[in-house]
């Protein structure tokens, strides 16, 4: 608790039975001076103040962390492959495809660039999926293992005196967690 809340809140606590004791007739002193033997209306321990909650967000293991990023790059990795799969499909169909004029006879070499690039379309489509799954599950993962907020009740004892003074009023407080 910041040093300026406490106060206020110490102000808060004892300017009910201020106002209580300055407005209850023949209590009243003249301004500049003070009823001799009168203490300053002090919070006792009948206001107790609120009680502070304070939520923080739980911190993830360093296994945890490991873990999730070792998935996640594994992921990117396999994407990585169907990737460059994807690209040598992508080429061996063109060199099928633009290398074979119309109406010439299909050779054994056209044939084994065109079962080249269907294996290679395939091998990325298994390693585009396997490498997604392994990113979505990553995310997932993350998401249900997040780790509980933590709440902290903080009980505090404050004892507040406000006096007034001429021209004001002097007010002090001191607090305990």
């Amino acid at each position: 608790m910041k040093p300026g809340l406490a106060i206020l809140a110490a102000v808060a606590l004892a300017a009910p039975r201020l106002a209580a004791a300055q407005s209850a007739p023949g209590t009243q002193s003249p301004p500049g001076e003070q009823t001799p033997g009168a203490e300053p209306p002090v919070a006792g321990p009948s206001r107790q103040p609120r009680d502070i909650v304070v939520e923080t967000e739980g911190s993830r293991s360093t296994e945890n962390v490991v873990v999730l990023g070792a998935v996640a790059v594994a992921g990117l990795a396999l994407g990585g492959v169907g990737l460059y799969y994807n690209l040598d499909a992508r080429d061996a169909s063109n060199k099928v495809t633009t290398t074979t004029p119309v109406g010439e006879p299909w050779t054994k070499a056209d044939q084994a660039e065109f079962d080249r690039a269907h294996s290679s379309s395939t091998k990325a489509e298994v390693f585009y999926g396997i490498g997604g799954a392994a990113v979505i599950a990553t995310a997932v993962a993350y998401m249900l293992t997040a780790p509980p907020v933590e709440t902290t009740v903080i009980h505090p004892r404050v004892t507040a005196a406000i006096a007034p003074t001429p021209g004001g009023a002097f007010v002090a407080g001191t607090w305990r967690f």
